[in-house]
C-alpha cells in the first residue's frame, strides 16, 4: 500500500528542547506538518486544537507525563485515531506492557535512532491510510444506502396507487359474485389476495425507507393499550381461524401510556400475525398483557418450529428470511421484525425474544409506562 505520509500531521511531545527540535526539524525536512508541545499540558491542548495524526511523546515529562497523557488522549478522542508512539528509556517488560494497556502503539527507545523513528512513522502512516480508507468506504455506503432508500421509496410509492385500484376493483366484482362463473370468481380470488398481499409487501418497503431515511413523524397520544390489542387481535382471528389455530387471550388491564397507535398496532400486528404464519394448523398462540414494575410486557408466544440458534441473530436484519417458512404458504418480505423494533425503539422500548428449536417462540415488547419516546428515528414528517 503506498500512503502520502506527508499529507500526515505529527505532534512531538519532549520536555527536552534539544531532542524535541531535532526530531521537529528532521520530520520537517521530510515534509511533514509538525507541532511542538515542552509537557503533557501543551500536548493536550494540541490534541484538541489541531488535527493530530501521529504523536511522539517522551515518557517522561514533567506536569503530566507520557503515560497519563497517553490514557487522557484515548480517554478524549472523538475522531480519527491518532497512532501513538513512546520515547523511552524504560526496557523493563512489566512496564511497557502498562504503556500497551494505556494505548501506547509503538516504542521508541533512547537514545534515539531517527532511522528507527522514521520506520515507526511509516506503520502510523500505513494505520492512518487505513482509517482513512474506511472512512471514505463508509461514507461511500451511506451515500449508496441513501440512494437505496430514495429508489425504494419512489417505487413503492408508484406500485402502491395501482395496487389499491386492483385490489377495489377485485373487492367490487366479488360483491358481485352470481354473475361471474366458479372459475371465474376463482380467478377474482386469486387477484384480490395476489394484490393484497402485494400491498402488504408494497408498505413494509415505503415503512423502512421512511424509517431509514428519518421520515416517519410519531403521533403519540394517550391510550389505552388493552383495547388497541384487542382489535388488532379482532382483525386477525380470520387468518387464525382459516389455520384452525386458537388464539388465547390474557390481558390484564393497566393505566394509559402514551403512543402511536398506528404503528404501534402495526408491531403488535407483526407479532401476532408472525405466530400465526408460522404455527402448525390446529395449534394455540398466547398472547399476554401485564405490568412489570414500571414496564409494559406484552407477549406473543407460539407453538411453531422455533428459530434455528445459528439463525437468531438475523431475526431484525432487513430482508432476511430465514430457513423456517410459513405453515400456510403465507408471503413475507423479511421487514416485519425489523419495522417492528423500529417502532417499539422509538417509544423508548425494547424487543425481547426467547425461541428453542421445534419448541415454539416467544416475542415480547417491553415499553415503559411513563417515558419521553425517542424520536430521533422519526425526525421529519412524510
Amino acid at each position: 500500500m503506498h500512503t502520502n505520509d506527508t499529507t500526515i500531521n505529527i505532534l512531538v511531545a519532549d520536555d527536552e528542547t534539544a531532542t524535541r527540535h531535532m526530531i521537529t526539524q528532521y520530520l520537517k525536512k521530510k515534509g511533514y506538518t509538525v507541532f511542538e508541545a515542552a509537557d503533557g499540558f501543551e500536548a493536550f491542548t494540541a490534541i484538541i486544537d489541531q488535527t493530530i495524526n501521529i504523536a511522539i511523546i517522551d515518557w517522561m515529562m514533567p506536569g503530566m507525563n507520557g503515560l497519563e497523557l497517553c490514557r487522557k488522549i484515548r480517554d478524549y478522542q472523538k475522531g480519527p485515531y491518532i497512532f501513538i508512539i513512546m520515547l523511552t528509556a524504560k526496557t523493563k517488560n512489566n512496564e511497557l506492557i502498562e504503556g500497551f494497556e494505556a494505548g501506547v502503539d509503538e516504542y521508541v527507545h533512547k537514545p534515539l535512532n531517527l532511522q528507527e523513528l522514521m520506520a515507526r512513522i511509516h506503520v502510523g502512516a500505513r494505520i492512518v491510510g487505513l482509517e482513512r480508507k474506511l472512512l471514505e468506504k463508509q461514507r461511500e455506503l451511506t451515500n449508496n444506502n441513501q440512494m437505496k432508500n430514495k429508489f425504494i421509496g419512489i417505487v413503492a410509492h408508484d406500485l402502491r396507487n395501482p395496487l389499491i385500484s386492483i385490489r377495489g376493483f377485485s373487492e367490487l366484482l366479488i360483491k358481485d359474485s352470481q354473475n361471474f362463473t366458479s372459475e371465474q370468481n376463482e380467478f377474482l380470488d386469486i387477484i384480490h389476495t395476489t394484490s393484497r398481499n402485494m400491498l402488504a409487501m408494497i408498505n413494509d418497503l415505503l415503512d423502512i425507507s421512511r424509517i431509514e431515511s428519518g421520515n416517519m413523524l410519531l403521533d403519540l397520544q394517550p391510550g389505552a393499550l388493552k383495547v388497541m390489542i384487542l382489535e388488532r387481535i379482532q382483525i386477525v382471528s380470520l387468518q387464525a381461524a382459516k389455520k384452525h389455530i386458537t388464539i388465547h387471550k390474557d390481558l390484564s388491564t393497566i393505566p394509559e401510556i402514551v403512543f402511536d397507535h398506528h404503528r404501534m398496532g402495526q408491531a403488535v400486528d407483526n407479532l401476532v400475525t408472525n405466530a400465526i404464519k408460522f404455527s402448525p394448523s390446529g395449534s394455540n398462540v398466547y398472547i399476554k398483557l401485564k405490568k412489570v414494575k414500571s414496564n409494559v410486557h406484552f407477549d406473543v408466544t407460539d407453538e411453531g418450529p422455533g428459530i434455528p440458534q445459528e439463525e437468531q441473530h438475523l431475526l431484525f436484519s432487513e430482508f432476511h428470511r430465514l430457513s423456517v417458512r410459513p405453515t400456510g404458504g403465507e408471503t413475507s418480505t423479511g421487514l416485519g421484525l425489523t419495522i417492528a423494533k423500529k417502532i417499539i425503539e422509538a417509544h423508548n422500548g425494547k424487543i425481547e425474544f426467547e425461541s428453542r428449536e421445534g419448541r415454539g417462540s416467544t416475542f415480547r415488547l417491553i415499553l415503559p409506562l411513563v417515558a419521553e419516546p425517542a424520536q430521533s428515528l422519526f425526525e421529519n414528517p412524510v
